[in-house]
């Protein structure tokens, strides 16, 4: 069943059913306090706001030396600390469970992303139930607890609306959720869901995901005094924001007009020499060398340059406006009086994200061919670039900048990928106002520290479960004094190959997969350690690893350790997770015995639990009942208008569509519109081989009541994959529409039944 809840009406008291059932779970649990001794305990402590920004290097923000003008962020930064050895996982869902248990990456069974799950320990993406959540340990400290944004840790296969519930943020100790369930989404039009259910998007004009939420954190804490005015919450607002699809809105766009025609290389320079004056990096620092066939920018052509400068206007201009809408949440918390007992932390997920590959990419969805979209393939969508027909990537060489100065990005070992801001504030419990922190600081450290700081120790039991210690340790000493670079303990990192570990300030790293927008490796896992002094070296210009080899001998045997007791073995190749999903698909193909059945509308499905129309020719049947003529709506639908298939009533009449990644569109339709009426619709949909240009040609027959409404031929490369938030649907077309002009999220207005996609031979 699907709900349209709006804003307001989350105000309401009444919680929703999973939010019951959670709130029930968690009180289950709850200290053996009286209940007005909890509330007195409660209402002494700090709320707790946590800024995830996704996919923001070390130097993308203005008060780390960036070029983007982030004043929110610097706000903040002038409140309390910054930490300029803060380290993470090289990916977001690892990163993200690491933070939110506090527990290791591989512990948690994340050690990659939780949509390339495989049956391991390490990796399979199933949360133990021992490892709870801080929303789950402070739910039973008297907190309110909200998610907003970005959740993509839950396991592939329990992503659909049917559950199980049990990784979703509700089934992780959160009051509501709002936000989205994959790596990403269009920020233009989402794929939304509210606490369990999927919502379209709020009506309203120039709608951008940021401001909505904003909008839905500042409901969520004013709707929290109706119970008690005085109620601390935890609220993780986890933006889409810096991740691709770079959007922003083009009055914002415009204000970094010109600002980066510099290029990369002189940017690098400006940002090195900020970063020394703040005293982020050391005086003599060094920037690391371009990765091997990244160019100078003066050797680039004068379309290289002014495309690559664009795409880096539209990357600041997407954060600088996350960075406003934070900026609003951060005012209304002034205007009640509760900003100065807020303990705010913001950090990245992991460094600035080369997936963009070199050319950078108009479409993400392009990452997985063979051959990426060039300057010729992305100067079409110069003027349009940020906006709703692109779902952009900036070139690889912005992530560079962007993790001044430190080697690689996002997926590797090396600083680039790991070291990232981290911002902390809280004006009554913090004294220490705009200084720098200098110790070793881990993700899985945050949670212990918040629990530490706010005074509420590790439950023992959540929702019946005995916890497991968390692994993370707590910095709260750091409030108050900076710390010795070069203490700490020794701790590993891994994705995907790449291997490091950090120890007194030394690191060692291998470099197994550095061309991150390319699957295709190595199957070997053998590279030797190199060896880097970060704390003199940060940007890992000197590998020391012949002058030291007793140290990389050490520093190895310490990483095998910790591989051993966190479950990080056996490692893979991220292209191993390929062939996982192939036999994947084959085994649900059997299950099904190639035929898909849905009583009615459904939507939300990921592409893994979607019937293979993308891949298969199919015969498609449903019971349609119209109450009008002039109808116009989706029977079913996979993907949007940049990549995408389906069939719908366009002002009564049926039309088969099938789009390109470029937003090119090829169709059938009927010529006559369908009246009211009890209908019975066939979709016939034969295909033929690919051809050499890579397409298929495609024979297809729409009909009702047997009667044959239109046929045709199409000759087209259909994409195998459109994207991160694709998603199929049934009476709804989600995110991004198939059928150009169609209100995202809006539903077929008829009544729609007996659907069935048939994939068997005939």
């Amino acid at each position: 069943m699907r709900h349209a809840v709006s804003a307001l009406a989350l105000c309401a008291v009444a919680l929703s059913p999973m939010a019951a059932m959670a709130q029930s779970a968690t009180s289950a649990a709850q200290p053996r306090a009286a209940p007005a001794e909890l509330q007195r305990q409660a209402q002494q402590r700090p709320n707790v706001l946590i800024w995830m920004v996704d996919d923001v290097g070390f130097a993308q923000v203005s008060c780390f030396g960036g070029l983007v003008a982030t004043p929110n962020i610097d706000r903040v930064a002038r409140m309390g600390l910054r930490y300029d050895n803060y380290h993470t996982a090289p990916i977001c869902s690892a990163s993200r469970a690491s933070f939110l248990t506090g527990r290791m990456p591989h512990s948690v069974h994340i050690g990659g992303h939780a949509t390339a799950a495989r049956p391991f320990p390490g990796y399979d993406a199933m949360i133990p139930a021992a490892d709870g959540t801080i929303a789950a340990n402070l739910h039973q400290a008297g907190y309110a607890t909200f998610a907003l944004g970005k959740w993509d840790h839950v396991p592939p296969s329990e992503v659909s609306p049917a559950g199980p519930f049990n990784h979703w943020p509700l089934g992780q100790g959160f009051d509501h959720f709002y936000g989205f369930l994959t790596a990403d989404t269009d920020n233009w039009n989402p794929t939304l869901v509210r606490d369990g259910t999927p919502v379209p998007k709020p009506a309203q004009p120039n709608y951008h995901l940021s401001a909505d939420l904003a909008d839905q954190a500042i409901a969520m804490i004013e709707a929290r005094g109706a119970r008690d005015p005085a109620r601390p919450f935890f609220m993780y607002w986890a933006t889409g924001a810096a991740h691709s699809p770079h959007h922003a809105p083009k009055d914002w766009i415009e204000r970094y007009r010109g600002k980066f025609d510099m290029g990369w290389d002189k940017a690098r320079e400006q940002i090195l020499k900020a970063q020394i004056a703040q005293g982020l990096v050391p005086r003599d620092a060094k920037l690391a060398p371009r990765p091997e066939g990244m160019p100078a920018w003066d050797s680039l052509s004068a379309d290289q340059k002014r495309l690559y400068a664009h795409q880096m206007e539209v990357f600041a201009a997407a954060l600088s406006y996350a960075d406003a809408q934070f900026g609003r949440i951060l005012d209304r918390l002034e205007a009640r009086g509760e900003l100065d007992n807020t303990l705010i932390i913001i950090t990245s997920d992991n460094g600035a994200s080369a997936e963009g590959g070199p050319d950078g990419l108009y479409n993400e969805a392009e990452v997985t061919n063979r051959i990426l979209p060039g300057v010729a393939d992305n100067m079409p969508f110069y003027d349009a670039w940020g906006g709703p027909r692109t779902y952009p990537h900036y070139s690889y060489g912005w992530a560079v900048a962007g993790d001044t100065p430190f080697r690689y990005y996002k997926q590797t070992t090396h600083e680039g990928g790991t070291r990232v801001p981290l911002v902390i504030a809280w004006r009554k419990g913090i004294a220490a106002h705009g200084q720098l922190r200098n110790q070793f600081v881990h993700v899985s450290d945050l949670t212990p520290t918040i629990l530490d700081a706010v005074g509420v120790p590790p439950a023992t039991t959540i929702n019946d479960v005995p916890q497991a210690p968390m692994e993370g340790q707590s910095v709260k000493a750091s409030f108050a004094a900076s710390g010795d670079p070069r203490g700490g303990r020794a701790q590993y990192v891994e994705m995907y190959g790449n291997k490091g570990l950090w120890w007194q300030g030394w690191s060692i790293v291998t470099s197994h997969r550095l061309r991150t927008w390319d699957w295709r490796v190595s199957p070997t896992f053998n590279e030797p350690w190199e060896l880097y002094d970060v704390t003199r070296d940060p940007g890992q210009t000197r590998n020391l690893a012949g002058q030291f080899p007793a140290r990389v001998a050490d520093m190895g045997r310490m990483f095998d350790a910790q591989a051993q007791r966190f479950h990080v073995y056996p490692i893979f190749n991220l292209s191993d997770t390929m062939n996982a999903s192939v036999a994947n698909a084959r085994a649900d193909f059997e299950r099904h015995g190639g035929k898909w059945r849905y009583s009615g509308p459904v939507s939300n499905i990921p592409p893994n639990l979607a019937p293979p129309i993308t891949s298969r020719g199919f015969t498609l049947t449903a019971r349609l009942d119209l109450p009008q003529a002039g109808v116009t709506g989706p029977i079913f639908v996979q993907g949007g208008q940049l990549g995408g298939i389906g069939l719908y009533l366009d002002a009564g009449r049926p039309v088969f569509i099938l789009n390109t990644l470029k937003g090119e569109a090829k169709s059938v339709a009927a010529r006559e519109a369908l009246g009211p009426g009890t209908r019975q619709i066939q979709l016939e949909v034969l295909r033929g081989a690919a051809g050499a240009d890579g397409a298929s040609d495609y024979r297809v027959t729409i009909r009702a009541d047997k009667q044959v409404l239109a046929e045709g031929s199409l000759h087209f490369a259909l994409a195998p994959y459109f994207g991160i938030p694709d998603t199929f649907d049934v009476g709804f077309d989600e995110g991004s529409p198939v059928l150009a002009g169609f209100p995202s999220g809006a539903a077929l207005p008829a009544r729609l039944s007996d659907i069935q996609f048939d994939f068997t031979p005939r």
